[in-house]
C-alpha cells in the first residue's frame, strides 16, 4: 500500500488530521484512525474519516501530483493498511484505512 505524506525534519507526517495532538506518524508502530463524520473540503460531502492509502504507487503518485501547496514536503511512502474501504465519492482509486503502520520507510 501507499500514502503520501509530509515529510518535516526527517519526521513523516500525515497530511491533515492527526492522531492525540500529532501528525507525526511513528515507524514501525500501528495507528487507528479516528473515524467520525467530516467533510470533504472541494464538494462539502460528509463522509467517515480515515488514513488515506492507495493499493497502486503510481496511483499515489498521479493524485500526489495535484497537490500545489507544500508540494516540496509531500512525499509518497510504503505502509501497510488494514481494514480498507473505498472512498466512494472520489474518482481516484483511493480507499480509507482504518488502521496504518508506516512500517517500511520506504519514499518515492
Amino acid at each position: 500500500m501507499w500514502k503520501i505524506v509530509e515529510v518535516v525534519d526527517g519526521q513523516i507526517k500525515t497530511l491533515f488530521h492527526g492522531l492525540n495532538g500529532s501528525r507525526t506518524m511513528p515507524q514501525g508502530q500501528w495507528l487507528q484512525a479516528v473515524e467520525k463524520p467530516v467533510k470533504d473540503g472541494t464538494s462539502n460531502t460528509t463522509y467517515l474519516s480515515g488514513f488515506h492509502v492507495f493499493a497502486d504507487q503510481r496511483a499515489c503518485q498521479t493524485y500526489l501530483d495535484r497537490f500545489t501547496q507544500r508540494r516540496e514536503l509531500l512525499r509518497v511512502v510504503e505502509c501497510r493498511a488494514r481494514r480498507l474501504r473505498p472512498k466512494t465519492h472520489s474518482p481516484s482509486p483511493v480507499m480509507f484505512s482504518e488502521l496504518v503502520e508506516q512500517a517500511l520507510g520506504k519514499t518515492e
